[in-house]
């Protein structure tokens, strides 16, 4: 459960948690709220970057550019449940646009920060050297493959 929920009463807690689980069953999320943020608002560390967050009824992203050029959204709720895949399409989808790239990393053991129920995923700024339908596959990946056949 979310760190801000440990100030309410139980059955305040137990009521937001029956929303946001009726929320999500029914896809109502309402419209997304953008905030413009200061540096350092939202916390230390990589959230120190963070300058824009979203929120609807249902979930709060934190919006956040990478040296990279990669845009990195951070998404959490309420409950800290785990977004279904549907959802992470649907908010990469609404708040990255429909065309992009998403990807979801699971790093190296020794890289893992997992201090709050939130989940990452990064949008890119090009393809992927790979996919599952041939005809998104670049064409140098292509001959690579038929190369090594």
């Amino acid at each position: 459960m979310n760190r801000a929920m440990n100030g309410l009463a139980k059955k305040d807690q137990a009521a937001l948690l029956t929303r946001e689980r009726k929320l999500r069953r029914t896809g109502e999320w309402g419209e997304w709220e953008t905030l413009t943020l200061m540096p350092g608002q939202a916390g230390n560390g990589w959230a120190a970057f963070i300058t824009t967050a979203h929120r609807n009824r249902v979930f709060s992203v934190l919006d956040r550019q990478t040296e990279a050029g990669v845009r990195h959204l951070a998404v959490s709720s309420l409950s800290g449940t785990r977004p279904t895949w549907h959802e992470m399409q649907r908010i990469k989808d609404e708040l990255a646009g429909r065309d992009a790239t998403a990807i979801e990393v699971y790093p190296p053991r020794d890289q893992v920060v997992d201090e709050a129920d939130m989940f990452h995923i990064w949008v890119l700024r090009g393809n992927l050297p790979f996919g599952l339908h041939l005809d998104t596959i670049p064409p140098a990946a292509t001959a690579l493959r038929a190369q090594s056949s």
